[in-house]
């Protein structure tokens, strides 16, 4: 089998939307065709929406652009709920424009920007810069995450209502649980009185606090501090019943434990609702990689067990788990390459995570109608946006191309992201993103015989 190491390229899109495209002889893999593998079909788009789904392409649309999208599976366009695109503050490790062109380059229409900014985006402010940096990027979709409370603390409430009214789809506890169950509870008070969503990465703070990888026999031969699966699972458990108290269900960012996964399965048990997300590195790699001391494998929260590793792949699979998330985390080569204990965790993911799901669904591990719902329809739900993550007449036309059985063998310096810290950094993965379209417009062209439709959208 040939390896190829692939090189993306971007297609800037015009921020009009009134055009006509049509995606042609695709295979279109959505709802009830995501175990199937998809159905012939062309794609028609108008004013940045879709106008129909249809084998057949009537004769007042066969002179509008066309995208050939032979061979190719045509999906809705891939949401990642957790990225950090490094603006205001960070911008030397990313910004909003290179992230938005990362994550097209991946496949995805639509990134959710952490609040861990400098400043933290816990004001109208610092919400309304991003918006307008995003509205600027030639990429996918930027939308803000505002911070829960102010300066990701969790001692005082952020301005919730001010953060909505700016642009913030959801608020974050940041990286770790409130440590106060009080403010906790209050927080899921105040986003339900405005109907905002609240992200929280389950840890609880006393049993993560200066860790650096799984505690276990690992963590005891390697003399690194460890992180229990239980300041996890004590978390999801805490904080699921506190949502019930509020009336308002949690999405829980970042499970990385079978305790987790276990919680998880209690609160639905419980009558409980929620959603949940893992990333693509802690579906594919295990703490056996931290022996080398290599930093890059150092993230939040640490790769853990093989054992914690297949419960995941499960939660994916059974939908316990709505969806993947990327954690796109970029970092500088000089934040890696020092002692293990002082590297920035953190690992570039948004030009991986396609290929490692296939990858997975090609060895077995994961079926690919859960691999696939994972990326678009699951995140979508989780927003509460039924207009993004489906193929469906009036939806908003975001759309990936994927040649989905080449294989291709990561280079980071090949990547479009700024990030020099790639987890998957040699792996051989499957499945490649051929073109990206957000609200109608190609942003990401890698067939070279699209040369009319670059013309046609330049």
């Amino acid at each position: 089998m040939t390896i190829l190491a692939h090189k993306r390229r971007t297609q800037p899109h015009r921020n009009d939307t009134d055009g006509r495209l049509v995606l042609t002889d695709g295979l279109v893999v959505d709802g009830d065709d995501l175990p199937s593998g998809g159905r012939p079909a062309h794609v028609a788009i108008e004013g940045g929406r879709i106008a129909f789904v249809a084998a057949e392409l009537p004769s007042e649309w066969r002179e509008a652009p066309q995208l050939d999208a032979a061979g190719a599976w045509v999906l809705p366009g891939f949401i990642c709920l957790r990225s950090h695109v490094g603006e205001p503050g960070y911008e030397w490790r990313e910004d909003v424009a290179t992230a938005s062109l990362a994550a097209a380059a991946g496949g995805f229409t639509t990134i959710c920007a952490t609040p861990d900014t400098s400043p933290v985006n816990d004001v109208r402010a610092v919400t309304e810069q991003l918006m307008t940096r995003a509205a600027a990027a030639e990429g996918a979709t930027v939308l803000p995450v505002g911070a829960a409370t102010r300066g990701l603390e969790g001692r005082h409430l952020a301005e919730m209502g001010d953060l909505e009214s700016a642009g913030c789809v959801a608020v974050s506890t940041g990286d770790l649980s409130v440590e106060s169950a009080q403010m906790m509870r209050r927080i899921l008070e105040y986003a339900r009185s405005i109907g905002l969503r609240v992200f929280t990465s389950p840890a609880d703070v006393s049993m993560a606090r200066g860790g650096l990888m799984n505690e276990g026999l690992a963590s005891l031969r390697l003399g690194l501090p460890g992180i229990p699966a239980e300041a996890e699972s004590v978390a999801i458990l805490r904080d699921g019943i506190l949502s019930r108290l509020a009336e308002w269900p949690l999405h829980f960012q970042r499970v990385s434990t079978a305790d987790g996964v276990r919680a998880l399965e209690h609160l639905a048990e419980l009558g409980i609702p929620f959603t949940a997300d893992c990333t693509p590195h802690h579906l594919w790699f295990d703490e056996s990689v931290v022996a080398g001391f290599d930093a890059v494998t150092r993230v939040v929260p640490p790769l853990r067990s093989v054992r914690d590793v297949t419960a995941l792949r499960g939660a994916v699979a059974s939908g316990l788990i709505t969806a993947v998330a990327t954690d796109h985390a970029p970092r500088t080569r000089l934040e890696k390459w020092v002692e293990y204990s002082d590297a920035s965790p953190g690992t570039a993911g948004l030009e991986t995570a396609l290929g490692a799901l296939l990858e997975l669904v090609r060895r077995g591990a994961l079926p690919r109608a859960a691999a696939l719902r994972a990326l678009t329809r699951g995140p979508a739900d989780v927003l509460g946006r039924t207009d993004l993550g489906r193929l469906t007449p009036g939806a908003r036309a975001d759309l990936t191309l994927v040649d989905a059985d080449v294989p291709w063998r990561v280079e980071g310096a090949r990547l479009r992201s700024r990030g020099e810290n790639h987890l998957f950094e040699g792996a051989a993965l499957t499945g490649l993103v051929r073109s990206t379209v957000v609200a109608g417009r190609p942003v990401t062209v890698n067939d070279i015989e699209a040369e009319e439709v670059k013309r046609a959208y330049r």
